[in-house]
């Protein structure tokens, strides 16, 4: 534990990791990273001979300082205590007990998401990605909103191919059951443009097309999917979230329960 306290010390200060940061996009001299960061040369040398000494940087034979693998490992796992202290306020009501430790242990790829605090905010923009959709929309959700069907039925007839993943015990609205019957639907059904699998539980929603993750969201502290959640723009983060739907589609039943064989 010594060493991870030290480490986490040499860490810690806020001029120190501006360099480190800095470094992260190319080697430089001394003055250059003193020049860049409007720090005196003391400051700098001070902070750099911390650096080396923790092993986090190195001098090069030209005399540029650059992160050391053991630096660059360091800097990418930070990334995980970033994003969870930026959303300090969700993760105190929310919970990511249930993901599957790898995509737990690789939470800092989600660092540059924007949290979506409200609720009817995160349906529109699940909404405007299913609209924007080309190639497939993929849902991992408690509940089909009825509000999106429309933009389904459009996204299906440009082609998209559309996954949904519900819980085993979903029982379908009479008015969901009126709407997703209808020609539309059943033809995607026969031509394999649209595929439903069920899990025991769903504790993640998970809305994504080719373009953007419109909605990821936990469970909060009570077991319950509250819709509160985060929008993906970027890589890694959308690459990750396409990486967690398939884990779940790969691990749901395409046995459809018998509420749900009669739609």
């Amino acid at each position: 534990m010594d060493n991870v306290c030290n480490l986490l010390f040499e860490l810690s200060g806020t001029d120190r990791m501006d360099i480190l940061l800095l470094l992260k996009k190319m080697p430089l001299k001394l003055s250059h990273i003193s020049a860049k960061l409007s720090f005196t040369v003391q400051e700098t040398s001070r902070n750099i001979t911390r650096l080396s000494d923790a092993k986090l940087i190195v001098k090069d034979v030209e005399g540029s300082f650059h992160l050391t693998p053991f630096g660059e490992e360091a800097l990418s796992l930070l990334s995980g205590f970033r994003f969870i202290s930026k959303n300090r306020e969700y993760f105190l009501t929310h919970t990511v007990n249930a993901l599957p430790k790898q995509f737990e242990i690789s939470l800092g790829m989600l660092e540059n998401s924007e949290a979506v605090k409200d609720v009817m905010l995160a349906f529109h923009n699940v909404e405007e990605m299913i609209a924007k959709a080309q190639e497939y929309v993929w849902i991992l959700t408690n509940q089909i909103l009825a509000s999106t069907i429309s933009y389904l039925t459009q996204a299906l007839e440009r082609g998209a191919e559309f996954k949904l993943i519900l819980p085993k015990d979903y029982n379908p609205t009479q008015s969901i059951r009126q709407i997703v019957n209808n020609p539309i639907f059943t033809k995607a059904v026969r031509t394999n443009k649209m595929d439903l699998r069920f899990l025991d539980r769903v504790d993640i929603f998970l809305c994504l097309s080719e373009k953007e993750v419109a909605a990821l969201g936990f469970s909060n502290i009570e077991g319950k999917l509250d819709y509160n959640c985060f929008k993906i723009e970027k890589e890694p983060a959308t690459q990750w979230a396409k990486t967690l739907y398939e884990h779940y589609w790969r691990k749901a039943s395409n046995q459809i329960p018998d509420q749900v064989a009669d739609l």
